[in-house]
């Protein structure tokens, strides 16, 4: 059976899930939960003329997470179906991939260790932001980021420490596509960003520390941590050399009342000698300065060495408006400074709103950014050297989603 033929059935049932959620109600003692959503998404791009008041389908995802006091596990599964407007070619497709999937034993000190797909212990968690697009973090494969490996959970007191060792960045574990067509590659047919097999480069044997300290201040509380993170930086073509991959971050978060800041500074460093890669399907060899990092069916060059800057704001509104709310506003600013000479930075300002109804949940965004690939007309090179001219656009994205 060919994958676009099993995916008919699968969209089916989802959708069948997502129509009888009233159904699916969760047992409220039972240690097993399933979840879902469907979302659509109202686009406008200031630089796309095909993409100038559209309405998308997002995503389908279903997940479930199982918890006895003991033994755990969660994991969840997406589904893309995109159209011409979303490749830029003559064909649409369709994809499946994999955000996480894990198993893992709480001990009787309320410490755990988790083994399979899991996301990676560094920076601000879960995210080190609030907008849709998330910042350029996760761009550069440092926020809302996944691996597969081992990890350890410990808290004391106000102290969390979590340590975790990933053997593998997990390729793409249950990833597919019925049209590779027009995308690049498998390996870039996953949701978090790792540095492309196919261009001769793959993170291993990946170490990761995470010591956060939480506490009362002037009527609020703060979270403040420091992440590190070193591993192998593998050459899947023989003729590029090994190396390693190194990052460090700074990183606070704080809610008083109703005011919330998310801060983060993180410092990264691909080494190596000779190319960062090699000629692949869509991007020449890179030199010294930048490698290939991909997610979703597409890649980007990154430049292999920088510093990214992180400031996040919010503000929970408190009332209603009709069916809707548990408001909340925000502006998540952050940008990629390149150690390259000559590679112009990369900068985003998201100002947006989020707010619920029931089981559904928007965000409104406007985005402005410059020399990024999702919200600026530079695609492919925007992480590394930038564009010459054109380089700032205006994205705005309408996301509408019912969640059981």
């Amino acid at each position: 059976m060919s994958f676009k033929t099993a995916l008919r059935p699968i969209a089916a049932g989802i959708c069948l899930a997502l129509s009888a959620s009233g159904a699916l109600a969760q047992v409220a003692d039972s240690p097993l939960k399933f979840d879902g959503a469907a979302r659509i998404r109202f686009e406008h791009l200031s630089w796309n003329p095909d993409r100038k008041g559209t309405l998308e389908f997002d995503t389908i995802r279903l997940g479930y997470t199982y918890d006895d006091g003991q033994f755990l596990s969660s994991g969840r599964e997406r589904y893309y179906h995109y159209s011409t407007r979303q490749t830029g070619a003559s064909e649409g497709t369709s994809l499946l991939m994999n955000e996480y999937l894990w198993g893992g034993f709480r001990f009787a000190d309320k410490s755990e260790i988790h083994v399979g797909q899991d996301i990676v212990p560094f920076g601000a968690l879960k995210y080190a932001s609030h907008n849709f697009f998330e910042s350029m973090a996760y761009y550069a494969g440092y926020e809302d980021t996944y691996a597969a490996g081992i990890k350890y959970l410990r808290q004391d007191g106000g102290l969390s420490t979590t340590l975790a060792f990933f053997p593998s960045d997990g390729g793409h574990f249950l990833g597919d596509a019925d049209n590779m067509s027009v995308l690049d590659g498998r390996d870039s047919l996953r949701y978090s960003n790792h540095l492309m097999k196919q261009y001769g480069r793959e993170e291993r044997n990946t170490f990761v520390a995470r010591f956060a300290y939480a506490f009362e201040m002037g009527g609020g509380k703060s979270e403040f941590g420091v992440s590190a993170m070193s591993g192998e930086l593998a050459a899947t073509d023989s003729s590029l050399s090994g190396g390693r991959r190194n990052a460090q971050a700074v990183h606070y978060t704080g809610e008083f009342g109703n005011f919330g800041v998310k801060l983060e500074t993180i410092n990264y460093r691909n080494k190596f000698s000779g190319n960062g890669s090699v000629d692949g399907n869509w991007w020449s060899a890179c030199d010294n300065d930048c490698v290939i990092i991909g997610s979703y069916g597409f890649t980007n060059r990154m430049a292999a060495k920088g510093n990214i800057d992180i400031v996040s704001l919010s503000y929970k509104i408190p009332g209603s408006i009709g069916p809707f709310s548990s408001f909340r506003v925000y502006n998540d600013w952050s940008q990629l400074r390149k150690s390259a000479s000559g590679y112009d930075r990369s900068w985003q300002n998201v100002t947006g709103v989020e707010f619920g109804s029931g089981a559904w949940w928007i965000m409104l965004d406007v985005a402005r950014a410059k020399n990024q690939p999702y919200m600026s007309p530079v695609f492919g090179d925007a992480l590394a050297a930038g564009g010459s001219s054109n380089t700032t656009g205006t994205r705005f994205n309408a996301s509408i989603g019912y969640y059981f």
